[in-house]
């Protein structure tokens, strides 16, 4: 069992009202200290303290700042009270519950994602941070480590927020992690700040989805000595996107990441051109060429909603419109399915329009109408991923489905013979073909 060296098991140190924090276990270490499992009366949580050459005034200030003005979002586990003995100090936050894993093991396949659990990652991380980057305040040291996962939701906790400090100052015990750093901060040529924060954000996203490095290819797996000098010429002096459409020099190299070159052909075009556009043209231009927190909730709502099962395996499909627009079919990724060259019945579609938005949703069983769907504008998740229908099979006959409407708006649903019916709301309409919907927000189309 790992012991810490900093404090000892069973020491009490003085905390808030009177109160003893009486350090219970050792959890881990890190960079910039070491995290305890701690009692303060009946509340259990995690305790990091640093090491001695963290010991600064200077973040002491910025993390009783940090909590004075309370988090942005819940996903973050934020800095909850400064404990303090003899001239040192560290923070109590709430502990990770249990059925969070370390984001890292996605890379030994301790546990995996689904489409729609990675999706959710993907959206709850860029929810947290645009909440987070909307106060004012950048995160600077985005990576693998600040990250849990529940694997079965791809709900998400993001830990170590003393790292955060308000946009264009620096935060005083990092600058980032190399794989994860901006190129101009990998070169000292910029402080960490919002604008850079989008670039990590969007390597982390990259990792979850293909598992893999945007940039570790041909050209780091030829690396003989993996050390500052190449991690500086790697991620800052000449970084180039595995899957650079104008240069095919640091393509994946085959054996060794696969599964880069398997997950890229997977994904929708719309997803692989978001990522391009921030690993080419971002890589020089900060605030045109890296994708804001609005934009990948579009992208990874439009994901989620894309999933749904192959017919003849059963196994999740995303519905690609451009590959459907390009070649008017498409096939399932699975090698049971592949070796019959089968193109997909795909199952009927709800294809909506608010505003200038559009989207197409494959529906089956699982699917769930949200209220952002019938919204031009609403990326804040808490409110947006409000349940308004639901799919539902007919009583009398359990092979014809329909959507419930579980919102408080009246819907009206127009049959292909020009009738209309009023779908008040706990009634449901029918899957018919062409029949169309006024959801008052929207109006949507059944196709298929």
């Amino acid at each position: 069992m790992a012991i810490g060296k900093l404090l000892k098991i069973g020491q009490k140190l003085p905390a808030a009202g009177g109160k003893m924090c009486v350090v219970e276990s050792f959890i881990g270490g890190g960079g910039q200290g070491e995290v305890y499992r701690v009692k303060i009366g009946k509340e259990r949580l995690a305790l990091k303290w640093y090491f001695a050459q963290n010991q600064q005034p200077a973040l002491k200030k910025s993390l009783e700042d940090l909590i004075s003005k309370k988090t942005s979002s819940p996903r973050f586990l934020w800095p909850q009270e400064v404990i303090s003995l003899g001239g040192q100090f560290g923070y109590t936050m709430a502990l990770r519950p249990p059925d969070y894993q370390k984001s890292q093991k996605l890379l030994d396949r301790s546990f995996s994602l689904s489409y729609t659990t990675a999706a959710t990652a993907c959206l709850q991380l860029a929810d947290g941070f645009r909440k987070l980057h909307v106060q004012g305040r950048s995160y600077q040291d985005i990576s693998w480590g600040n990250l849990f996962i529940k694997p079965d939701t791809g709900d998400i906790l993001i830990c170590d927020n003393d790292n955060v400090a308000p946009h264009g100052s620096q935060a005083v015990v990092v600058s980032g992690t190399y794989g994860f750093m901006a190129p101009e901060v990998v070169l000292g040529r910029a402080k960490p700040d919002s604008y850079t924060d989008l670039f990590s954000l969007a390597v982390l996203m990259f990792r979850i989805l293909f598992l893999e490095h945007p940039f570790h290819g041909r050209r780091w797996a030829n690396i003989a000595c993996w050390d500052d000098f190449a991690k500086r010429k790697l991620y800052g002096e000449d970084p180039l996107f595995i899957f650079d459409p104008q240069n095919t020099d640091n393509r994946p190299e085959p054996g060794v990441q696969d599964n880069a070159n398997m997950f890229w052909r997977m994904y929708p075009k719309f997803v692989r051109e978001a990522f391009t556009k921030v690993f080419t043209r971002g890589l020089k231009d900060r605030e045109n060429g890296r994708l804001v927190e609005e934009e990948w909730i579009e992208i990874f709502r439009r994901l989620r909603e894309s999933v749904f099962p192959c017919p003849l395996c059963g196994r999740d499909v995303l519905l690609d419109t451009a590959a459907l627009a390009n070649s008017g079919s498409i096939g399932c990724w699975h090698p049971r399915c592949k070796g019959h060259n089968a193109a997909l019945n795909l199952p009927p579609r709800l294809k909506i329009k608010a505003g200038s938005r559009e989207r197409s949703i494959p529906l089956n069983a699982n699917t769930r109408l949200l209220d952002y769907q019938l919204l031009p504008r609403e990326y804040d998740l808490d409110k947006g991923d409000k349940i308004v229908g639901e799919m539902t099979q007919n009583p009398v006959d359990p092979t014809k489905w329909g959507i419930r409407n579980l919102s408080r708006e009246h819907w009206q649903a127009t049959l292909p013979n020009g009738a209309i019916n009023d779908v008040q709301p706990k009634k449901s309409f029918g899957l018919v073909n062409g029949l169309k919907i006024d959801f008052k927000t929207a109006t949507a189309e059944i196709i298929g």
